[in-house]
C-alpha cells in the first residue's frame, strides 16, 4: 500500500471482522510500543507517535487512534480528537488489544462504538513520528501512509446472526465459580417488552428473552431492537406448547429468522416440562435447552416487593433467573427490575446473556 524500505511505514490495512475494526501496520523496522505516545502532542519535536486517521467523508476533522504507550500497551489504544485546524481539542484512553504477530507487525482490534465510529464511509491514513528527530523541516521525521491523501473504508452496521458452542446438553445454571448472572424473560414479545430493554439499557445490563412466535406479529421491530442492545433471543415454542416436537422448534426458529436474521441458540420448555426426546428436538434444531435456577413466580403476579425480594435472595454466582415479560400483566415484574439489578451489582455480580454466562458468545457479521 505504498511507502519504501527506507521509511519507517510500509503498508497499511483496515479491515472489519464482526463487531471489530481491525488494524494492520507493517513497519520497516521493529517499534517498541512503550516507546511510543498514546496521547502524543503531534506539534512536538520530541514525540514519538503511530496513529491511525480516520475522517468521515465529507468532514474535515479527524478521530486519531494511536497505538503503545506506557502500561499495558496491549490492551489500550489513544483517541485524540483534532479539528479541521490541526488542533486537539479532546483526549482518551479507550480499551482495545493490539497484537504483534511479528516484531514489524501490529494489528489493532477496537470496538468501533468505544472511538466514536459509527457505520459510514471513512477517509484514513497513518501517521508515524520519530521522536528526537532534529532534521529541518520537522516535517520529514514524520510519515503518512499513503504519502499522499487518503484511502477510503465503509464501516457497515453489524447484526447478531448466531452463536458459538455446541447444543447437546440441558442446563440450570452456568459456573458457580463467577459472580455473574442471566436475567431471562419469557412468553413474549409483549407490549411490556420495550419497558423491560429500557431499564436494561439504562442499567447497562444485558438479558435473554425467550420468545413465543404466536406473539412475535407486528413486533419485529421490537426483536431487532432485542438484538442491537447486545441482547439475545431463544425459543420459546410456537404455541408456548408443552413437550413440543422438532417441527415446532423449527417454525419458532423460522419466524425469529424472518424477522431478525438471527438464528436461535437456545430453548425454553414452556413450564420447564422437559424429556429426553425434547433435549434431542432442540440439538437438532440447533440449540441448548435451558432451565434456570431461580424462579420468583412471577407469572402469579405476586406483586414488585415479593419478586425483588426473592430473586435476590435466591441469586448464587452463575444463576439463571426466570421472569416474564409476556403471557398476561408484567408490571409489577417490570417494577422490580431495576433494584434487582442495583441490589445484584452491588453485591459484585454482572449481568450476561445465557449464552455468554456459559462461556460461549454470539456471532456477528456486518450487513448492508
Amino acid at each position: 500500500m505504498g511507502g519504501t524500505a527506507q521509511r519507517g511505514l510500509l503498508r497499511a490495512g483496515l479491515s472489519q471482522a464482526g463487531q471489530s475494526l481491525i488494524f494492520t501496520v507493517r513497519t520497516a523496522a521493529p517499534v517498541p510500543l512503550t516507546h511510543l505516545a498514546r496521547l502524543p502532542k503531534t506539534r512536538s519535536a520530541r514525540s514519538r507517535y503511530l496513529c491511525l486517521a480516520l475522517r468521515r467523508v465529507g468532514r474535515r476533522g479527524e478521530r486519531r487512534l494511536c497505538l503503545g504507550g506506557p502500561g499495558q500497551p496491549q490492551r489500550k489504544v489513544g483517541l485524540a480528537l483534532v479539528n479541521a485546524a490541526g488542533k486537539t481539542v479532546g483526549k482518551a484512553t479507550l480499551a482495545a488489544r493490539l497484537k504483534r504477530p511479528s516484531a514489524r507487525k501490529i494489528v489493532l482490534v477496537l470496538a468501533p462504538p468505544r472511538a466514536g465510529l459509527t457505520p459510514r464511509r471513512y477517509r484514513w491514513r497513518v501517521l508515524e513520528r520519530r521522536g528526537g528527530c532534529r532534521a529541518k523541516p520537522q516535517e520529514a521525521c514524520g510519515e503518512s501512509l499513503p504519502r499522499r491523501g487518503f484511502r477510503v473504508f465503509r464501516l457497515r452496521p453489524v447484526r447478531a446472526v448466531g452463536c458459538t458452542g455446541d447444543a447437546a446438553r440441558l442446563v440450570r445454571n452456568g459456573s458457580r465459580k463467577r459472580k455473574v448472572v442471566a436475567l431471562t424473560f419469557d412468553d413474549a414479545p409483549s407490549s411490556y417488552t420495550p419497558g423491560f430493554l429500557d431499564v436494561l439499557r439504562r442499567k447497562h445490563a444485558h438479558g435473554t428473552f425467550f420468545e413465543v412466535g404466536q406473539e412475535m406479529a407486528g413486533r419485529t421491530s421490537t426483536m431487532r431492537r432485542i438484538l442491537s442492545e447486545g441482547h439475545e433471543i431463544g425459543n420459546h415454542t410456537t404455541h408456548h406448547s408443552f413437550y413440543p416436537s422438532y417441527w415446532d422448534l423449527a417454525a419458532t426458529n423460522a419466524l425469529i429468522r424472518a424477522a431478525t436474521h438471527f438464528q436461535p441458540c437456545l430453548f425454553r420448555p414452556p413450564g420447564g416440562t422437559v424429556n429426553s426426546s425434547v433435549v434431542a428436538a432442540a440439538a437438532r434444531a440447533g440449540m441448548q435447552t435451558i432451565l434456570w435456577d431461580v424462579d420468583p413466580s412471577d407469572w402469579a403476579t405476586p406483586g414488585s416487593g415479593a419478586v425483588y425480594s426473592r430473586v435476590v435472595g435466591a441469586v448464587r454466582p452463575g444463576s439463571i433467573v426466570l421472569m416474564h415479560d409476556g403471557g398476561g400483566n408484567r408490571s409489577g415484574t417490570l417494577a422490580a427490575l431495576p433494584s434487582i439489578i442495583d441490589t445484584l451489582r452491588a453485591r459484585g455480580y454482572r449481568f450476561a446473556t445465557v449464552t455468554e454466562l456459559l462461556g460461549r458468545r454470539l456471532i456477528y457479521r456486518p450487513y448492508g
